[in-house]
């Protein structure tokens, strides 16, 4: 099958269907759901007017699954999420993987479209998952927008997934400036780290950490009874076998950009942390937004690992994954 383009008007209608299920069926007020979502309460007003007059409440709740929107609304008071969307893939498609990914991608690209206002500074993590969000959101040109790689690059990526290649193409798509960090995401030693952290266009770009609006993050599974991995952090290579076997003995069961943690969301192995050129546990946390987008069963200890954290504050997955995270919760 084809993955249709997504437009901004689709993209824009999907933002005022998820505003509406948050006011008409969850009973928010405009004022919660514009501190939730991190947009004005104008705004809000002006997607829900749109919802009303373009009959997306009245299409969008027939057509979507109940328990689409129940799943989400559990998500998100269990784990006291601003906001969960959890996509829900069509039979007649094609494959059932590739449908429910191709699903999970399309919903999460409108979502981050609605989400991002002129003046916004962007994050960016890595990944194949954020890969494809990236390249699924709707063009635009605003150079009011900013967008900031997350963390250093590995040659051991392929290019398609490589964080400063994800950052690039979506300031392209966004019309934004671009904030890269030209160093490795890990570095030997710790000494090396702060030399690196002293040059200028490295410095640059991290300082802009402390003035995120929003960041766009993957979650990484890590390596699994068969010993696959779903973790761009594991699959980079820039971790040794010892030290991968040493964060399955601490209990890690995810990772979010380059912290790995466990099950309860404690981030463990902090010494890593102190030879990464990226943003830190606590620089992430005090983001109001951080979107997490992630899917598949494989994940869903590492999903669940990573709500528990209390860093990820919105969440994009796909049904199934949403049960199994619950299931386990």
């Amino acid at each position: 099958h084809r993955t249709m383009p997504m437009t901004a008007a689709s993209a824009s209608s999907d933002l005022s269907t998820q505003v509406a299920r948050l006011f008409f069926d969850r009973q928010l007020s405009k004022v919660e759901i514009a501190a939730r979502l991190g947009i004005s309460r104008f705004r809000v007003a002006r997607l829900i007017d749109d919802a009303l007059t373009d009959g997306l409440v009245r299409i969008e709740y027939r057509d979507i699954p109940a328990d689409d929107r129940g799943l989400a609304a559990v998500l998100e008071e269990r784990f006291g999420l601003d906001l969960c969307a959890v996509a829900i893939a069509a039979a007649d498609e094609g494959p059932a993987g590739a449908t429910t990914f191709n699903a999970v991608v399309r919903l999460a690209a409108a979502v981050l479209h609605g989400l991002i206002a002129s003046g916004d500074v962007i994050g960016v993590a890595w990944g194949s998952t954020l890969a494809a969000v990236v390249r699924e959101i709707p063009p635009r040109s605003d150079p009011d927008l900013e967008v900031v790689q997350l963390a250093g690059s590995s040659a051991r990526l392929d290019r398609g997934r490589d964080s400063g290649e994800l950052a690039r193409v979506l300031a392209d798509r966004l019309g934004a400036t671009h904030r890269a960090i030209y160093a490795p995401a890990f570095v030997e030693t710790t000494a090396l780290r702060a030399a690196l952290l002293r040059e200028p266009e490295v410095a640059d770009t991290v300082a802009r950490f402390r003035v995120l609006d929003l960041a766009i993050v993957g979650i990484g599974a890590m390596p699994a009874g068969d010993g696959s991995a779903a973790s761009s952090l594991v699959q980079s290579g820039v971790l040794g076998e010892t030290e991968v076997l040493r964060l399955a003995a601490l209990g890690a069961v995810g990772d979010l950009v380059v912290h790995p943690f466990d099950a309860t969301g404690r981030f463990v192995a902090p010494d890593l942390a102190e030879r990464a050129v990226a943003i830190g546990v606590e620089e992430l946390r005090r983001v109001r937004r951080v979107v997490a987008v992630a899917s598949g069963m494989r994940k869903a200890a590492a999903i669940r690992g990573a709500l528990e954290s209390g860093v990820v504050r919105m969440l994009v997955t796909d049904g199934p994954t949403a049960r199994a995270v619950l299931g386990g919760a």
